[in-house]
């Protein structure tokens, strides 16, 4: 379950660094219209809906439910790796990334929840649906403060997204590892 927990935990963290910091990185960095900004965060959220659906739907088609989940997160890592390290000065570059970053960014949810709900013991759904609902509630609550903090003693979003990066790259990982230890132990 760690490495449900994990994937959870830092996509959900990612999902709210775009919800709450995007407008204003956008506008501070970019020097961008604060109007724009919310409309580029309006597109991320309109792929986030088409996410929900389509991931979800391709996650019923998939012989591994967890792997739309590991496909999430390698694209929120590029996306944001993109949207710190790219100049980004057109707008229609800018749309395709806010709708990259909300396709994946915020459409992970239905698959993972899926997977949750097929990971636990038949007699144990509710109580493990609850837990790593309960874990990612707590992330909500204690990453937006955390980023705004990073940015008000840096001066800079690099760390807070630079944070989002690094727990999306561990629950990844941690995840890989655990499909390895899977793969291995259904060779003995």
């Amino acid at each position: 379950m760690k490495q449900i927990m994990a994937s959870g935990i830092s996509l959900i963290s990612v999902q709210y660094g775009i919800l709450i910091f995007t407008v204003l990185y956008l506008h501070s960095r970019l020097q961008m219209e604060v109007l724009q900004a919310a409309t580029l965060l309006f597109v991320a959220q309109g792929a986030g809906i088409a996410g929900r659906i389509l991931l979800a739907a391709w996650s019923d088609r998939c012989r591994s439910r967890y792997f739309p989940v590991m496909v999430c997160m390698v694209a929120v890592i590029v996306g944001l790796l993109v949207l710190v390290w790219l100049p980004l000065h057109s707008t229609l570059m800018l749309s395709g990334l806010m709708a990259w970053l909300g396709f994946f960014g915020f459409g992970w949810y239905g698959p993972w929840v899926a997977y949750v709900a097929e990971s636990a013991p038949a007699d144990k759904t509710g109580f493990v649906l609850g837990l790593a609902m309960a874990l990612n509630q707590l992330a909500i609550v204690s990453i937006p403060p955390l980023l705004g903090w990073l940015l008000d003693i840096s001066g800079s979003f690099m760390l807070g997204w630079s944070l989002l990066i690094a727990m999306t790259l561990l629950g990844l990982l941690m995840t890989i590892q655990h499909q390895g230890e899977n793969n291995e132990s259904d060779r003995v």
